[in-house]
């Protein structure tokens, strides 16, 4: 398995974002270095939102795309976050099959759930046939 590594400025705009009283999604943004996945910056999803789920539009992940060939973002899509609202920190099934899609791209991506009530959070991948598995994260 690998490790994560988040900053603190990438931490803080996700904690404000999912803050909302319902769930929230947004993509990672950073670099893959010996093994470790580094998240320096995130990017809110634009899409619908409800009690129990949150999407990105097309549209949204066509901007991100973009922002990050044109250098407007630097760093690369390393992952994704969403939170749970009151109702801890896991990989639900539509979470799993969302991972799933990412890992298609590469096997550094995570996804970061966060309990937005409680302020919980952990980083997880699949890994064949072990399933999901929780990543150590240390803060920078």
């Amino acid at each position: 398995m690998f490790k994560v590594r988040i900053s603190s400025e990438a931490l803080h705009k996700i904690m404000r974002h999912v803050s909302r009283p319902y769930e929230q999604i947004g993509l990672l943004i950073g670099e893959v270095n010996g093994g470790t996945v580094i998240v320096r910056d995130a990017v809110r999803g634009e899409g619908s939102a409800g009690n129990s789920h949150s999407t990105i539009s097309p549209e949204s992940m066509a901007r991100v795309a973009h922002a990050i060939l044109t250098g407007k973002i630097n760093g690369r899509i390393v992952g994704w976050y969403h939170s749970h609202v009151g109702c801890g920190v896991f990989m639900s099934n539509v979470d799993v099959q969302t991972q799933l899609v990412l890992q298609q791209f590469s096997q550094y991506v995570i996804s970061l759930v966060i309990d937005s009530r409680t302020g919980e959070l952990a980083a997880f991948t699949y890994n064949q046939p072990l399933g999901v598995v929780q990543l150590p994260i240390e803060f920078i």
